[in-house]
């Protein structure tokens, strides 16, 4: 080999043992590596041997427990049977799925939110509603006509009060005169039992039977009715004058008369006054005193108003010498004839049981006027006072036959006197209607908005749902679905129907998709405080009274709780996380052991390439050593 070729050969041999040794040098840094990495997978698959994971313990009707790995989207799941929670972030705000979110913005009620899923017939609601609307029209025009009813109503009832206050006041005081006259009524009765006033009268002054008999002489009062019943005696006008007087004014204690009305009696014709005061003597003492005082008292007797009491028995012609039953008006026709004279008219009128009215009516006399007509009459326009003296009465015309007068006397003792028991006049008539009370109108009962009737028979997803609905509605609480009682829709549940609140502050929003589905995020979200739990509780407003007003029975609230202390999430060791890292650990090794050997091989055959490279660098230099050694010598 020439020089130039062995030190071309030499120069490439220690470009490659050069580049042997860069490579050498590339693969045991490389096996560095893959120790660090075989450090590194053992670390890793170390820790992973403590790994945990949240998971939700469910039962099914049974008791039998099931674990569910926790995500977001689990937790939200309705599943019978279980505790029903929502994260809060840490400002209070709820964090929600999208599905729950969208069902409850597209819908404007419970009912609608509801029958999103399928909890709850919506044809079934909307059909009530319509007929409800449909009613409240209804109500509603039936109420207008109603409070202008009831406005009227008030106003008669208002004229009825009036009317019935005044009807129960007259009704009251017309009772006290029934009562005053039942009472009169039963004086009567008792009168009219033995002795009768009459009686007593008549025992005292006697009757018209005694006139042919002979002159009593038991009683002073009976034998001035003796003397004036005959008719030839001058002294028949002044003895009954004395009965008279003490029928009209004895006081039945010091035998006196007087209590003259005004100064004496006015007769009912003429407006003259007759006046009885003084005492009569001796002509009424003895027995009769008592008896003619109660007489007396009877005749003096006036009603409620002020009138006497006693009346005349309205016939002028007891034993017929007139032939009439008025006098008044037979003299008031004979004046108008001119058959009979002014003072002749006077006196029938005097005689007569009749007052003229002056409007062609006539009124019966009380006994009392008669009296005092009569008394009058026979003190001033009586006969004579005898025969031998014609003229020693008033009227010396003798206006008033002894006959006339004799007949005026038993008219009035055995007709008018009998009328002492004469019975009170009742009260007019009661003819006042009570008034009837205005008919109260009926007042029209709105009709009631329709109720949420669930679908299906499933009490626990209806009040799931419900109870997120008030939540995303503004409202901490809500109400507890129960089963309907009534004949119509027993065996369904039901919850008040209510509208969305647009006023209310929104405190939710969506949770991400991909966080839904996440059980690490969850379990780091909530390990780390990024959220909290809030779980649905059962409540009694009447055990918790003023708390919950919005709650019309039993009902839910939402309540913050730590996740660590509820029952039904837990952390357990993940087995699958542990599998899966000691699987990846194993395969590591194995990929580093492969590439170790892999290392090791070409170590292996960069030294034999590199002892043969050098056993050939060696035998080279020799070579080029030998031939500069023999240059040297042939050209010293």
């Amino acid at each position: 080999m020439g020089l130039s070729a062995s030190q071309a050969r030499l120069l490439s041999i220690t470009a490659r043992l050069s580049d042997n040794e860069l490579h050498s040098q590339s693969i045991a840094n490389a096996k560095v590596r893959l120790a660090d990495k075989t450090q590194d997978a053992s670390k890793k698959y170390i820790n992973t041997l403590n790994a945990q994971k949240l998971v939700f313990t469910t039962y099914d009707a049974k008791g039998t427990s099931t674990m569910q790995n926790l995500t977001p989207a689990f937790l939200y799941q309705y599943t019978p049977r279980k505790n029903q929670y929502v994260m809060q972030d840490t400002n209070g705000i709820y964090l929600l799925s999208a599905e729950d979110i969208k069902n409850f913005e597209e819908t404007d009620s419970l009912m609608k939110f509801l029958a999103q899923y399928d909890l709850f017939s919506l044809d079934m609601y909307e059909q009530a509603m319509r007929d409800y609307q449909e009613d409240l029209k209804n109500y509603n025009e039936k109420k207008g006509y109603y409070d202008d009813a009831y406005t009227k109503y008030q106003d008669d009832l208002a004229t009825y009060n009036s009317q019935k206050a005044e009807y129960d006041a007259d009704h009251k005081r017309w009772q006290a005169e029934k009562d005053k006259y039942d009472a009169d009524y039963q004086k009567y009765l008792d009168e009219l039992s033995e002795p009768s006033l009459y009686d007593v009268f008549s025992n005292a002054v006697g009757t018209s039977d005694m006139k042919d008999g002979p002159e009593p002489t038991d009683d002073m009062s009976k034998m001035c009715y003796w003397h004036a019943l005959q008719a030839n005696d001058q002294n028949s006008c002044s003895c009954y004058a004395h009965v008279l007087r003490h029928l009209l004014d004895y006081n039945g204690s010091d035998n006196t008369t007087g209590n003259n009305e005004n100064g004496g009696y006015y007769t009912t014709t003429t407006g003259d006054t007759i006046g009885i005061s003084g005492s009569p003597g001796g002509y009424m003492n003895g027995t009769c005193q008592s008896e003619m005082d109660e007489v007396s008292k009877a005749i003096n007797e006036k009603d409620k108003n002020g009138n006497y009491k006693r009346f005349c028995d309205g016939t002028d012609d007891y034993q017929g010498i007139s032939g009439v039953k008025n006098k008044v008006a037979k003299a008031k026709e004979d004046l108008a004839a001119g058959t009979i004279t002014e003072l002749q008219y006077k006196i029938q009128c005097l005689l007569s049981d009749f007052v003229d009215n002056g409007d062609g009516t006539y009124s019966i006399k009380t006994l009392k006027q008669k009296a005092i007509d009569l008394l009058y009459l026979s003190s001033n326009w009586g006969p004579a006072l005898s025969d031998s003296n014609p003229n020693s009465g008033l009227f010396p015309e003798s206006a008033l036959s002894r006959e006339e007068m004799v007949d005026m006397l038993i008219n009035f003792t055995d007709g008018d006197m009998r009328n002492l028991a004469t019975p009170p006049t009742p009260p007019d008539p009661f003819t006042m209607v009570e008034p009837t009370p205005p008919e109260v109108p009926v007042e029209p009962v709105e009709p009631k908005k329709p109720d949420i009737f669930t679908k299906l028979a499933d009490q626990d997803k209806a009040q799931w749902y419900v109870n997120l609905w008030y939540m995303m509605n503004g409202s901490d609480t809500a109400n507890l679905v129960k089963e309907d009682g009534t004949t119509d829709y027993k065996g369904v549940f039901v919850v008040p129907s209510v509208e969305k609140n647009k006023n209310a502050k929104v405190t939710y929003k969506e949770l991400d998709e991909n966080l839904m589905k996440s059980e690490a995020w969850i379990q780091f979200a909530l390990e780390h405080g990024i959220v909290t739990l809030v779980r649905a509780q059962y409540i009694n407003p009447s055990e918790d009274s003023g708390k919950f007003i919005e709650i019309t029975s039993e009902g839910i609230t939402w309540e913050p709780t730590v996740w660590s202390s509820c029952v039904d999430i837990s952390s357990v060791d993940d087995e699958a996380a542990i599998a899966k890292a000691e699987a990846e650990y194993n395969h590591k090794l194995n990929e580093i052991e492969v590439k170790d050997k892999k290392y090791d091989n070409e170590i292996k055959k960069l030294d034999t390439e590199h002892n043969a490279l050098q056993t050939e660098f060696d035998s080279i230099k020799e070579i080029i050593n030998k031939n500069e050694e023999r240059s040297f010598k042939a050209f010293s």
